[in-house]
């Protein structure tokens, strides 16, 4: 449409001197200002609106034995869900932001499961005085006694979901704000969810497309984050055994081995997400996994004598 809207010095406003500028320049408050990068960059507009809101509602249950017999064991289980439209830079605070606020005046748009969400959480230890040693059901004496008796067993699992994923952006050109593609079905039904194809990229489309052309000033349909598409969780298994060595009445000797995710389950990091023009017109790939997030199977051999 025709440029009405001269700057008061060149300076102002990058579509200075221009006969025509895009529709979209219209649409800002104060179109006369701006350095013609349209979204946040043309007109006057407030860097990000330094608000948010966030709701967690949770189910929290815990099962304890109190020690008895050389036994004790808690376990506790979170079922929780943080909704928020403050997801993303400039309204994040803390944890992994991916993409960006489509309208941060109409922030209904943001409004999804939060980056931080994790649904299920289970926590178990135990720790478990082995019943070997003099007095006890498997009786030994001296050597014996020293050597295999008076050993504590102590575990401590983890499980838990991982976190959302974000909607892929769409990807048009011009792209005047951070425009998310549409969502047509569940990216995670059919998922082969290994780390060379961890979702369903079919189920993204272009927004606004009509006779295969695109609308770049359409919001997209996808949510912020993707309830149904996460991350691997967490699948920790720690373990250890220690034993006490009396030396005399007032010292003692303190020997223990302890191993960290026993099991050498690797936590699968983030998987990579182009926009859907980048999948589906230059061939980018699309929910690839190259990294872990957790610790490979560690040992830890450890004395402390006390005096």
């Amino acid at each position: 449409m025709p440029n009405k809207w001269q700057a008061i010095q060149p300076a102002t406003n990058a579509n200075f001197g221009l006969a025509t500028v895009p529709r979209f320049v219209a649409l800002q408050e104060f179109p006369q200002f701006g350095n013609g990068s349209y979204g946040s960059g043309n007109g006057v507009v407030v860097n990000g609106y330094p608000a948010g809101d966030s709701e967690y509602s949770s189910l929290q249950t815990k099962v304890q034995k109190r020690l008895s017999s050389g036994l004790t064991a808690l376990g506790t289980f979170t079922w929780g869900k943080i909704m928020t439209d403050d997801g993303n830079p400039p309204l994040g605070f803390v944890g992994s932001h991916h993409g960006g606020v489509q309208d941060w005046r109409n922030l209904n748009y943001e409004h999804s499961i939060s980056p931080q969400d994790v649904k299920y959480q289970f926590t178990g230890s135990v720790s478990y005085d082995l019943p070997v040693g003099r007095g006890k059901t498997v009786n030994l004496e001296g050597v014996s006694d020293a050597a295999l008796g008076g050993w504590t067993v102590n575990a401590i699992g983890y499980l838990s979901t991982g976190v959302p994923i974000n909607s892929p952006t769409s990807g048009t050109s011009p792209s005047y704000f951070n425009q998310r593609a549409d969502m047509t079905c569940n990216p995670a039904t059919g998922a082969p969810h290994t780390v060379a194809d961890w979702f369903n990229d079919n189920c993204f489309t272009i927004p606004g497309t009509q006779n295969g052309a695109a609308n770049p000033y359409v919001a997209g349909t996808a949510p912020a984050y993707l309830d149904n598409v996460r991350t691997r969780g967490a699948r920790n298994l720690d373990l250890s055994i220690y034993k006490t060595f009396a030396l005399g009445e007032v010292r003692s000797l303190r020997f223990d081995v302890s191993a960290y995710n026993i099991t050498n389950t690797p936590q699968y990091g983030y998987p990579q997400i182009n926009s859907i023009v980048g999948v589906q017109q230059q061939g980018l790939p699309f929910g690839v996994i190259t990294n872990t997030v957790n610790t490979p199977r560690q040992f830890q051999f450890g004395a402390r004598f006390t005096f």
